[in-house]
């Protein structure tokens, strides 16, 4: 039963990473009996191994590093200038303007509103929602009354 062979991913990893495809399905081939694509599937449906697209190789999902292109709340705290300090002390005089931080909310709030205005209007006079259910299709978004 071809279901039941015990497969090396490390090793086929390993050897398709250093050596080429060549070399793995040649592995494959001898050492399992099977075919190239048949121990690819495998190696993704029962490892947590990936293919890295910008490495152009397969490596543990525990080793990818998780870029998100976003900034971290301590990097966000870190460009700002800490104005309130003295000697090593925050000040303890309530609230703290953080502007900067601020406007990043202010900016992120009105993305969204901008967001969703190509979908929802609002008539205050005749007090009526208007949906656009032509866009939301359009976008695959479902609309859910409650």
């Amino acid at each position: 039963m071809k279901n039941n062979i015990e497969i090396d991913f490390d090793e086929f990893v390993n050897i398709l990473n250093e050596k080429g495809k060549s070399e793995a399905v040649l592995l494959s081939r001898k050492k399992y009996d099977l075919s190239f694509q048949q121990v690819r599937r495998r190696l993704l449906k029962l490892t947590d191994y990936c293919y890295d697209s910008s490495q152009r190789i397969y490596i543990h999902k525990s080793k990818v590093a998780v870029d998100s292109g976003f900034m971290t709340i301590d990097e966000l705290n870190s460009s700002i200038p800490k104005e309130n300090t003295h000697k090593g002390f925050m000040s303890l005089s309530g609230h703290v303007p953080n502007s900067s931080f601020d406007e990043l909310i202010k900016e992120l709030i009105k993305d969204r509103l901008m967001e969703l205005n190509k979908y929802v209007s609002i008539n205050h006079e005749t007090k009526t929602l208007i949906i656009n259910t032509k866009n939301l299709k359009k976008d695959c978004f479902d609309l859910v009354e409650i």
